[in-house]
């Protein structure tokens, strides 16, 4: 199965490459930080995300374990990205979106597809969410909730490939049916111009 990435998959794929990131084993906080010019500090309160006048910073939740930590910087980091404002001066409604998405993004930030996929997962979903939670050093509720995502994706992405297949051998048919109908339509009508 060639699978295909999504734009948000494709994105951080390439934020990952275009800081010479390809395994799992090369992922670290400290050095994205850096490397995305992101002053990042542990600090004893909630974990967010600021940005004043080209500066940007984060804060994370010094209390935290360090898969809490990590994926509340995945979390923080789609908020640099693509959120401005601050969320004490906008509607419920926005913020509850802003929310759905840097979770989105944190859980693909995280566990990034496309090292899901280099990697094969092991066969048992008991084994995945173990390979997902120490090769990626995510807490176990946010491995079952990647791997969810993932299944869904990948069980999508294959009906839309069997559909694919099957709408190609349906075209096929009919066009095979056409030309076969058009021939013998091409043949009664000679027939007819010669008597």
């Amino acid at each position: 199965m060639e699978y295909q990435l999504t734009p948000l998959e494709q994105e951080i794929k390439e934020l990952y490459h275009s800081y010479s990131i390809y395994r799992p084993d090369q992922i670290d906080m400290q050095d994205l930080a850096y490397k995305m010019d992101v002053w990042l500090h542990l600090l004893p309160i909630s974990s967010k995300a600021i940005s004043r006048r080209g500066l940007k910073s984060i804060i994370i939740d010094s209390r935290k374990t360090e898969p809490e930590q990590w994926e509340d910087f995945g979390h923080e980091v789609s908020h640099l990205k693509y959120h401005v404002g601050n969320q004490l001066w906008i509607r419920n409604d926005l913020v509850e979106y802003q929310e759905t998405k840097a979770n989105n993004f944190a859980r693909h930030f995280c566990v990034p597809t496309f090292m899901l996929l280099d990697s094969g997962l092991p066969a048992t979903w008991a084994e995945a969410m173990l390979f997902v939670m120490e090769t990626f050093n995510v807490t176990e509720i946010f491995a079952k909730k990647r791997l969810e995502h993932f299944n869904n994706q990948v069980i999508g992405f294959e009906f839309h490939e069997a559909l694919r297949h099957e709408w190609r051998a349906i075209n096929k048919m009919e066009s095979v049916y056409c030309t076969k109908m058009n021939q013998e339509v091409l043949s009664l009508i000679l027939r007819k111009e010669v008597k």
